[in-house]
């Protein structure tokens, strides 16, 4: 599974540049903070291509990584909010998913 492969390279990844004080989350934050260069709160898959590529995971191919975007793309915008996508990697107990309002879902779309 593509999206299961991509979010455990992701963590492993995070894990690498976390430390006592710095968590995996906040680096992840860190990380799509720094492409958000109008400071929107979301990325376009372009600016999260580089995030992704600044925390050092091996991007798949093109068309899966763009399947991937719009996989986390969960209302279609072409933008992620980065508070959803790091509540959808580590889970609706983290600092992300507790900050989501109850009613938005974690899971992608189906396709």
């Amino acid at each position: 599974n593509l999206r299961a492969q991509f979010e455990s390279e992701l963590k492993q990844k995070l894990s690498q540049k976390s430390t006592a004080f710095v968590s995996e989350e906040t680096v992840l934050q860190r990380s799509f903070k720094y492409f958000d260069l109008d400071n929107s709160g979301f990325v376009t898959y372009d600016e999260w291509t580089k995030a992704i590529e600044k925390i050092g995971v091996i991007l798949p191919e093109n068309l899966q990584l763009r399947r991937l975007f719009q996989d986390y793309d969960l209302d279609g915008s072409g933008e992620l909010d980065y508070t959803e996508f790091s509540a959808m990697i580590f889970g609706a107990d983290s600092q992300s998913g507790k900050r989501l309002s109850p009613k938005k879902g974690l899971q992608p779309r189906e396709y």
